[in-house]
């Protein structure tokens, strides 16, 4: 019996032995499974990089996130405000390698092997673990780098489980926060950069303005009679002024913008309205350089929606129009701005990151801002429509260029009223285009250049005559029932003549003559195709003809072209360029605008001997008494012109609008050369009416050295 028990017990021997084992086994596999902290750090840098704050929440232990006062909610608000204050676009996250100091703390190998948990750091505590990492946050200032260290507690959850959870402190978002503190993002400015005419005369600077509001406790017993008031003093719409006062910001006591103002004083009647100084762009010559300059505008949702590059802010200013809009990087400079760490009461604790603003260039311009204001006083009277370009002829600095009619630019910039915006947009003389780099046919001031082009190709000479009959004259019947018309009857007419007198017949033989090869060979030089790298300006390359007459292969609009009409469209920046040939013994200048931007050397495009016989031809236009520009002779000097006519016509037989044109220079000592046109000068006397009109601007203008 015994013997048998003793069987029995030997039997189960193995099974026990082998159940100790598995149990053993188990024991230790469960062991081996338990969560290591180096999961939660990797769990960590994953959501952080992600910028994952929600995540990041179920990181940290109850009691940390119970000391900061911070509700699931708060926590990601919080991380979400400040990532967002500084545009954190991307967050990059390396853990430092260890450095175990082997005399302290023995092998790390031998720990392991003992089954000890690797605490990251040196630490006799196996429920914690630290370790430190590398943080580099990517904010529209630039990069932000900190040491961090994550300090981790092993707890048992409610189920017996261990995990691993992070100590949440405020200085994990930037290491020199502590509690109550905040992360503030402040924009620096640049200033923008001036616009400066040649003397460092301001065109373009900064200025003040009143502005006047409105504060609304302050508006009386009865503020919709007051409010009534006001429009009607300041000239707004009672809209204007409820709907700034129903913005969301605005309480009783602020004081709401509403517009600009002149006066310095508050009518006694008013009730409420304040006036404060306002810094603003100013524009010194005011209309007078408008279509140059241009103006600034608040940014708009477009303008926003446009920036690829991400620059602008709601509150920004940028360029509307002319210099202000194409030369808007250079003169807006770059914002910069510091992120800092702030106490509860605002107090900086420590600078992250600071990038100095960098100002806006300051643009000098050719332009003389006398000159300017004189030559557009002189365009702008009688309510004229037109343009003049002022430049001296053999450097090809710009000295003037004046538009008609223009706005008030500073008007722009503080607001126009709805009445101003009215009067404006029901002008039909359209003040809002810029007509010195608007595109006109050149009418017969081409003739000259058709001149120069028959002179270099040997077929026309000073003294060759045509004898021409009457006021018009056709090729042969296979030009139907189109003729080339002329104002004065005379024959025979040499080159000379035709200049003086403005002969069209005259020039469209010698163009007939020459053919199209020859006659666009010598007329493309004169700067077809080029913009003179005025691109500040957005000028477009005159043309000669459109582009699918190119080759000029009809005989009637080879002859219209030759003197000025046809397709060809001149700018009076590209006419004045081309008639500095006749002037610098065959050198074109091109014309220059900004100082010290690098300009292309002036280019012999014609002999000396061909410009100086076109030149000598124009000088009789002043001087002979029949001469189109005659009246010009009683100045004092030698002056050369070219005057023309162009007509625009919707049908040929009809009646159309007439620009004039004039081209004036002065050859004993070069020192200008104007060109101007007037559009509408019908039944006013064609070009000569354009000459009168700047007689009085030429004549000040030789008393200036």
């Amino acid at each position: 019996m015994k013997k048998s028990k003793r069987k029995i017990i030997y039997g189960l021997l193995p099974l026990l032995f082998a159940g100790g084992i598995g149990a053993y086994l188990y024991m230790q596999s469960s062991k081996a499974e338990e969560a290591k902290p180096e999961a939660t750090v990797d769990q960590y840098i994953q959501h952080l990089q992600k910028q994952e704050f929600d995540q990041l929440y179920t990181l940290m232990t109850p009691a940390s996130l119970d000391e900061s006062g911070m509700n699931r909610e708060q926590f990601v608000e919080k991380y979400s405000a400040i990532y967002s204050g500084m545009e954190v676009s991307a967050v990059k996250v390396e853990v430092k390698p260890e450095v175990t100091d082997t005399a302290e703390s023995g092998s790390t190998s031998e720990n392991q092997d003992k089954g000890e948990q690797n605490t990251g750091k040196p630490d006799q505590n196996p429920d914690t673990y630290e370790v430190d990492y590398h943080l580099q946050l990517t904010t529209f200032l630039g990069e932000v780098n900190e040491t961090q260290t994550l300090k981790l507690v092993r707890q048992e959850t409610e189920d017996g489980t261990k995990v691993w959870r992070i100590n949440w402190q405020p200085s994990l978002i930037l290491s020199d926060m502590i509690k109550g503190s905040k992360v503030r993002v402040r924009t620096l400015l640049p200033e923008r950069g001036d616009i400066v005419d040649r003397d460092g005369l301001p065109l373009a600077t900064k200025g003040t303005v009143n502005e006047w509001g409105i504060v609304p406790e302050k508006l009386g017993d009865n503020p919709d009679a007051m409010i009534a008031r006001i429009a009607k003093h300041y000239k707004v719409s009672e809209d204007v002024i409820n709907n700034a006062l129903s913005q969301k910001w605005v309480k009783p006591e602020y004081f709401v913008p509403i517009g600009s103002t002149e006066d310095y004083n508050i009518p006694e009647q008013l009730s409420g309205v304040k006036l404060q100084s306002k810094e603003i762009r100013y524009y010194p010559l005011g209309a007078s350089a408008a279509h140059l300059i241009g103006y600034v505008r608040k940014v708009t949702q477009e303008d926003l929606e446009k920036d690829t590059e991400g620059y602008y802010r709601a509150e920004d200013w940028i360029g509307r129009a002319g210099l202000e809009q194409s030369m808007e990087k250079q003169l807006r400079g770059e914002r910069g701005g510091v992120i800092e760490i702030t106490d509860e009461s605002g107090k900086v604790l420590s600078e992250l990151i600071r990038k100095d603003a960098v100002n806006g260039q300051k643009v000098k311009l050719t332009i003389s801002a006398e000159t300017q204001s004189e030559l557009y006083k002189a365009l702008s009277s009688d309510g004229d429509a037109g343009a003049a370009v002022l430049m001296n002829p053999s450097d090809g600095h710009l000295l003037a260029l004046a538009s008609v009619p223009a706005y008030n630019p500073n008007k722009m910039v503080t607001g126009l009223t709805q009445a101003e915006w009215d009067a404006y947009s029901a002008d039909e003389r359209l003040p809002f285009i810029n007509r010195f780099t608007n595109r006109y046919a050149p009418g017969s001031t081409f003739k000259a250049i058709t001149a120069a082009a028959g002179l270099m190709e040997k077929v026309t000479t000073a003294d060759k005559t045509h004898e021409i009959s009457g006021l018009q004259w056709r090729k042969d019947e296979s030009w139907g029932g189109y003729y080339v018309k002329r104002v004065k009857s005379l024959t025979p007419v040499n080159m000379v003549d035709a200049l003086v007198y403005s002969d069209n017949i005259y020039f469209a033989q010698e163009a007939l003559e020459m053919g199209s090869e020859r006659f666009i060979e010598g007329v493309q030089k004169f700067g077809f195709g080029d913009n003179f790298g005025l691109d500040e300006l957005y000028l477009k390359p005159s043309q000669y003809a459109n582009e699918a007459n190119l080759d000029l292969a009809s005989e009637v609009l080879l002859a219209d072209t030759s003197y000025g009409q046809g397709e060809m469209l001149m700018s009076p920046i590209h006419l004045a360029s081309s008639f500095t040939p006749f002037i610098n013994e065959g050198k074109m200048v091109k014309p220059v605008l900004i100082e010290g931007k690098e300009t292309s050397e002036p280019e012999v495009i014609i002999t000396p001997e061909a410009a100086n016989t076109v030149k000598d031809a124009l000088v009789q236009v002043v001087s002979r008494s029949g001469g189109t520009a005659h009246a010009l002779n009683s100045l004092s000097g030698e002056l050369a012109a070219k005057t023309g006519t162009a007509e625009l016509k919707a049908k040929k037989g009809e009646n159309g609008l007439e620009n004039g044109f004039v081209v004036v220079f002065d050859t004993q000592s070069p020192s200008f050369l104007i060109s101007a046109v007037i559009e509408g000068v019908n039944g006013r006397g064609g070009s000569h009416y354009v000459v009168d009109k700047l007689k009085p601007f030429l004549e000040k203008l030789e008393l200036t050295p």
